[in-house]
C-alpha cells in the first residue's frame, strides 16, 4: 500500500535548481531548523523519471509547504504543479541533498 499525498512540485531543466549550490544550502538549513522529517525534498533526474513527473531532462523540488515552493520558483524559476506522490519513496530515496556546486578556479594566473 502506498502513502500518496498531494505535494507541490517545482520542475526545471537539470542544473537550473541546483547548479549554483544555493538549493543545497536551502534544503540543509530547512532540515537543520525543522528536523530531518520536514516535507521538503530534492529529486534528481532519475527520481523525477521514476516517479513519472517528467523525463530525465529535469530535476525537481517537492514540498508540502506551497510558500516554500513559491519562494524557490521566484528564486530559480521552473514550473509549479501539484501531484500525488508516494511519501515512502520520498522518505527512502529522496533524502540526499542536491549536488554541490562545482568549484571554480578563481586564482590569478602567474
Amino acid at each position: 500500500m502506498t502513502d500518496q499525498q498531494k505535494l507541490y512540485v517545482l520542475l526545471a531543466p537539470i542544473g537550473q535548481l541546483c547548479g549554483n549550490g544555493q538549493l543545497r544550502e536551502t534544503i540543509s538549513e530547512r532540515r537543520n531548523k525543522r528536523g530531518q522529517d520536514v516535507a521538503f525534498w530534492y529529486l534528481s533526474a532519475d527520481l523525477v523519471k521514476r516517479l513519472n513527473i517528467a523525463s530525465t531532462e529535469f530535476e525537481a523540488v517537492v514540498a508540502a509547504d506551497k510558500t516554500a515552493i513559491d519562494w524557490l520558483k521566484l528564486r530559480f524559476g521552473g514550473e509549479l504543479s501539484i501531484m500525488d506522490i508516494d511519501l515512502e519513496i520520498l522518505k527512502q530515496d529522496a533524502m540526499d541533498l542536491p549536488p554541490a556546486a562545482p568549484i571554480k578556479d578563481i586564482s590569478i594566473p602567474d
